[in-house]
């Protein structure tokens, strides 16, 4: 049962009796919009539907106050009780006999019954303890439709038991209050109001606080501009201006030298296609020279065409995704010299070698500087560096075939 803790409705032309709403004669639904300090359009359904009030996430938002706030109440009595993570899977029976609250699962169960009572999916939950004893928690549930809605959630049942378990410790040591964070792959707990510096304030000025601590996926269009902003000044698709019968003799007598027998060669004009039409520019001659005569080559670390596309489309996923921001994607990467970028990575690197370990090889076409398109690069999980590798697939291959260190290039 979902009760309204404050209402503010506009008089409608029409009423519906049991929700004291304006009701459509176009549907069975019941809808109102009601005005809460300026903000307008606030969409609530009568009907099969929660009465919930859900803000808008626009520049209004920081005006609004915490007395503002118009909070709906709710009991999660559909929340299971709490429960262990299951370990019966384990090899060793230390580790079967260990017992841990599955916290993690709590998370995705709640996340799920909140974004089934407001049929939308939810973003982002923070959740605040209460104050006191017999008070409500207060939350804020982010949906995906770029709306807040405000909640005061009863201190009941198998939720108040969750909380409990996760926040033991907090009380043990604390009278005060706390912050428990959610959203997919995220399960973060705060104090707040403690006085220091750096500290969380959700109390005050909280229109501006939820404003500021809204999910990535509400920026999603200015971090995909950023970040193409970015990479702009540096792409050049035209790649190395290489001979086929040059780059075929270097590839066959890389093969000889190691004793090498590739996987016969196919056609692969349906990975070409795809390659294009998700990254808009040309799948790389250079490698469609070398697939004319292998479609992988054992361990010898080359990838199939098939891979190849799969491992660009892996890289690009994290490269897209919102919560890898520019700041986060050239944090904590450098370049090497100006020969390449300093970045995790970019749709402009294409893998065709792996080195183990979630590391490649890259065709560059996005390279630095003092670099050239088509330059072969090293990226991945475990490099702090982007490495100059060759200065292009011939010479790669040269030193490959010569036995040199070529994959220690760009060590210091």
């Amino acid at each position: 049962m979902i009760k309204h803790s404050t209402q503010a409705v506009i008089a409608p032309a029409a009423v519906c009796c049991a929700c004291s709403v304006h009701q459509s004669a176009e549907n069975d639904l019941v809808w109102f919009n009601f005005i809460l300090c300026g903000i307008s359009g606030i969409i609530i359904a009568c009907a099969n539907q929660p009465d919930m009030k859900r803000i808008p996430y626009n520049e209004t938002l920081k005006t609004l106050t915490f007395e503002t706030l118009p909070f709906g109440e709710i009991a999660l009595n559909a929340i299971s009780e709490p429960y262990y993570e299951d370990f019966s899977h384990h090899e060793s029976a230390m580790a079967r006999a260990y017992k841990s609250y599955d916290t993690m699962g709590f998370r995705d169960e709640l996340l799920q019954v909140l974004a089934t009572t407001l049929d939308r999916q939810v973003l982002k939950l923070i959740i605040l303890t209460p104050k006191r004893a017999g008070t409500p928690y207060d939350a804020f549930v982010y949906l995906e439709d770029r709306h807040i809605v405000p909640l005061h959630i009863t201190d009941t049942g198998h939720f108040k038991q969750w909380m409990d378990i996760i926040f033991e410790e907090e009380y043990a040591g604390s009278d005060g209050q706390f912050m428990l964070v959610l959203s997919t792959g995220m399960f973060l707990q705060k104090a707040i109001n403690t006085g220091m510096l750096i500290d969380e304030r959700p109390y005050e000025n909280t229109g501006a606080y939820l404003y500021k601590n809204a999910p990535k996926q509400y920026h999603a269009a200015e971090i995909a501009r950023e970040k193409q902003h970015y990479i702009n000044r540096y792409i050049d698709t035209s790649g190395a201006d290489l001979d086929d019968a040059v780059l075929k003799e270097g590839f066959a007598a890389f093969l000889k030298a190691n004793n090498l027998h590739p996987n016969a060669p196919r056609s692969h004009d349906t990975i070409y296609s795809e390659f294009e039409a998700l990254s808009g520019y040309a799948f790389p001659q250079t490698l469609k020279t070398l697939f004319t005569m292998h479609n992988g080559v054992g361990d010898s670390g080359f990838l199939t065409a098939e891979e190849v596309l799969n491992e660009w489309k892996n890289w690009k996923d994290i490269y897209d995704d919102v919560h890898w921001g520019l700041a986060a994607l050239t944090g904590n990467h450098a370049p090497d010299g100006q020969r390449t970028l300093g970045i995790y990575t970019n749709p402009y690197w294409i893998p065709f070698f792996t080195t183990g370990g979630g590391n490649f090889l890259a065709i560059d076409y996005a390279p630095g500087n003092d670099g050239k398109s088509g330059q072969i690069i090293a990226f991945g999980a475990d490099e702090v560096k982007v490495r100059f590798i060759a200065a292009d697939m011939d010479d790669f291959l040269r030193q490959l075939t010569a036995g040199e260190e070529v994959l220690n290039n760009g060590f210091d």
